[in-house]
């Protein structure tokens, strides 16, 4: 009979929006979840507060003891230097920029904290357990408020010489178009994010083009979220289809881009809007993909839609806190410091 006892990892989801926390066993199984708002408005000092208060709920919720976890990992939005653990850059939670929060967040908590990018971590998480589960090269593009992207190359997640590698939502479509919020002029996410589907759906309700959105949300677009447009979808408003086939069409293109110079078995897509309007979304990139693209690459990747859901950054992030101090917690002990 083993001597060992059982040894659990927390993951947990940072975004602008929310705190999504988890307890995952061995197994990776999910054993308790909690979530939390996030409130950028109220600064560091209590989001620190608000991350601990996730973490020791969760521990009590899964009925563990706290010596049984071997660390934490968390997936934030950003640029981060992830064998520091540190955010350089955090345009959703300005307060974040050039903070060593793994190192913060490990004093206070108590347990080793590994920090990496959110849609980084999530394609880890869809990589090791989800939808690019056997496949050695993989591409993430994740369709929410803005658009995500992450690289698994030959098995290993990619983040490049300074951590931010994968910036799909900055590969430049149309130097003539929008100003995107990184300053640039035509970026994918300026084109297609879903700020940008709504105000356009808000324009085709204005000129009385989409009438079951218009009795739903009118033109506010505070309102018109992702599954406000399936919805009217479904119920025939075809101006909005057609703004999400033309949407990703973009990002079609933008896959046949990468299909030419990585090379990739499968590209999985996810985010927000693609959970309520994937049907169409898949089928229009990867129609534009496939024209766009060339040679046996493009008829070798697969696309497919991320499986994991609202838990693919916190199996990530669990998984990667397992990589990191799951070995030497068997063998030493947990190590009460951080570790990017």
């Amino acid at each position: 009979m083993s001597t060992h006892k059982k040894k659990y990892t927390i993951g947990i989801d940072v975004g602008g929006t929310k705190i999504l926390a988890a307890v995952l066993d061995g197994a990776f199984r999910i054993q308790s979840e909690v979530k939390m708002k996030t409130r950028p408005e109220k600064g560091l000092a209590r989001f620190l507060v608000d991350v601990h208060d996730c973490v020791r709920q969760v521990i009590a919720e899964a009925k563990i003891k706290r010596s049984a976890i071997v660390g934490v990992g968390v997936g934030c939005p950003g640029m981060i230097d992830a064998e520091r653990g540190i955010i350089t850059a955090s345009p959703n939670i300005p307060f974040l920029r050039n903070l060593p929060l793994a190192r913060l967040l490990a004093r206070r908590i108590g347990l080793p904290v590994t920090l990496c990018n959110d849609v980084q971590t999530g394609l880890y998480g869809e990589h090791q357990f989800g939808a690019a589960k056997g496949y050695d090269n993989a591409v993430g593009i994740f369709m929410g408020t803005g658009i995500g992207g992450a690289l698994v190359l030959n098995g290993q997640l990619y983040r490049g010489a300074t951590g931010s590698a994968g910036e799909v939502g900055h590969i430049m479509v149309d130097p003539e178009g929008p100003v995107c919020g990184c300053g640039h002029h035509g970026c994918l996410e300026a084109l297609a994010g879903r700020h940008v589907i709504a105000a356009e759906a808000a324009l085709a309700v204005a000129r009385q083009k989409a009438p079951h959105l218009a009795d739903k949300t009118g033109t506010d677009i505070r309102q018109i979220k992702s599954g406000a447009m399936a919805r009217a979808i479904k119920a025939g408003d075809r101006a909005i289809e057609d703004l999400i086939r033309r949407k990703a069409r973009l990002v079609g293109q933008v896959m046949a881009n990468l299909i030419n110079i990585i090379n990739p078995d499968v590209i999985v897509l996810g985010g927000g809007v693609v959970e309520a309007m994937g049907g169409i979304i898949l089928r229009e990139a990867e129609r534009a993909m496939r024209e766009r693209s060339i040679g046996a690459s493009s008829r070798h990747a697969k696309v497919v839609a991320a499986k994991l859901k609202d838990y693919s950054i916190v199996m990530g992030a669990a998984k990667r806190a397992w990589d990191l101090f799951g070995a030497r917690s068997a063998a030493h002990g947990a190590p009460k410091h951080s570790n990017g």
